[in-house]
């Protein structure tokens, strides 16, 4: 049997291979050695589709169009509701659903019935998101696979020119036009660029990730440096956590100080968006509702901290929000968080910011463990969380700390490798040099 399901997963996507057109350079032989390996990844669990060897199999292939959302791609793939809801539960915890894009790959495998066998969702031609049905417990498995990727980095110097604009100086050194905003918003997270000069000099160190040499995946700032007249000398590192989800990967001065000292702080150490504000379309049931906050995936009892310090003015439980608690701050906004498994303050009771109020569930209208986070202004309108300024910590301490000591070390030692790299000539057109070097 366990031959009969390879066989069968072989020819799912030979009949598959015409169908991956926005990502050419998938091959056959990488997708079945893909295959191969889940069989072995599931504790050699007998993985047969069907005792049933004269069952047939549906193969379907969509992609993501404009204004799509998961709903309209899984409903034109023929996959009923229940199907919908099984899938949408394996993969929420570890797909941000809500960042889908144009072009994106699915491919499902289905039984004649209609019951969803494979499921398998490329976010980028380097990153599969794989779901197999275990045929001892009906339940889906969920395998990502990362595909290898080159790593670059690249230095780049300016000067900032009189009528210059920040962004069109690192157009002009060469930052590409995809890392411009990125690199941008660092420097300015320190930097007033009102008390900027002509002359004032900029640093950067990017990172960015490449599959098969020439298919962008994505980028980073490592490193970036302000010298100015009137600002003075300004570095900035980029920490990071062992979770990449982590709410304390950010820009930290190499005394630990966040690039950002005025903000919220977040409701959560592990940040994984499954609904963004505004109006969506519900994965499951496809009907269009107005969603007043933002949904963070997370496992059931995670801590949940106050975002700023205020006095809690709801503490209680409804159908529909399960356990919750509101929290209003001094500006007169109000803090929610909603589907709580447990509350740890009551009405009147003085928080602080990051203070642990209460734990993560899926009380109330819950299809999982998730914390829905909102925010009315002064007025009583809700707003998009997301618009709000966010930091985990005005100053890393203890581990982290230490650990950003360790980074920082090792980004002047790829500075100065970076650097030490024959200048390359953008284009044939232009004059600009960077010094890229390949890293992995």
């Amino acid at each position: 049997m366990h031959c009969f399901f390879l066989a069968f997963i072989t020819v799912f996507l030979v009949s598959l291979l015409g169908c991956f057109e926005s990502f050419k350079a998938d091959s056959l032989s990488d997708n079945i050695k893909e295959l191969k390996t889940q069989l072995d990844s599931l504790q050699r669990v007998e993985m047969t589709v069907n005792k049933n060897r004269a069952n047939r199999y549906v193969l379907t292939h969509d992609s993501v169009r404009a204004g799509d959302g998961l709903f309209q791609v899984m409903a034109r793939m023929g996959i009923s509701e229940s199907e919908r809801r099984q899938i949408v539960l394996a993969i929420q915890d570890s797909v941000e659903l809500s960042n889908m894009r144009v072009g994106q790959n699915f491919h499902v495998a289905q039984r004649e019935d209609g019951r969803v066998e494979v499921f398998r969702y490329a976010t980028n031609p380097a990153t599969i998101h794989l779901l197999f049905r275990n045929p001892k417990t009906l339940e889906f498995e969920y395998r990502q696979i990362e595909k290898p990727l080159i790593r670059r980095q690249s230095v780049f110097t300016g000067v900032l020119e009189n009528g210059s604009t920040l962004n069109g100086i690192l157009l002009k050194v060469g930052v590409p036009t995809r890392m411009v905003g990125i690199a941008s918003g660092v420097l300015q997270c320190k930097i007033a660029f009102k008390q900027a000069r002509a002359g004032d000099r900029f640093r950067l160190l990017l990172e960015e990730d490449f599959y098969q040499d020439s298919i962008w995946i994505n980028g980073f700032v490592r490193y970036a440096e302000f010298d100015g007249h009137i600002v003075g000398h300004h570095e900035a590192f980029r920490y990071e956590d062992p979770d990449p989800k982590s709410t304390f990967n950010a820009f930290y001065t190499e005394s630990g100080e966040a690039l950002i000292f005025d903000g919220l702080r977040y409701p959560l150490d592990r940040l994984h968006i499954t609904s963004s504000f505004g109006v969506r379309i519900h994965p499951i049931t496809g009907k269009r509702t107005m969603h007043n906050g933002v949904d963070y995936g997370s496992p059931k009892g995670s801590p949940v901290y106050a975002v700023a310090a205020g006095s809690v003015v709801t503490s209680g439980y409804d159908e529909f929000s399960g356990n919750k608690i509101a929290v209003r701050h001094a500006d007169h906004s109000t803090s929610w968080y909603l589907h709580l498994s447990a509350r740890g303050v009551s009405v009147g009771a003085k928080v602080n910011a990051r203070q642990m109020i209460g734990r993560v569930g899926s009380t109330g209208r819950s299809t999982g463990p998730h914390l829905h986070f909102g925010f009315t202004n002064s007025a009583g309108v809700w707003i998009n969380p997301l618009s709000k300024t966010m930091i985990a910590t005005p100053k890393l301490e203890g581990e982290r700390f230490a650990r950003l000591k360790v980074q920082a070390k090792k980004i002047r030692e790829e500075l100065r490798l970076t650097e030490a790299q024959k200048p390359n000539l953008l284009d044939k057109n232009s004059s600009v040099k960077v010094k890229t070097r390949v890293v992995k």
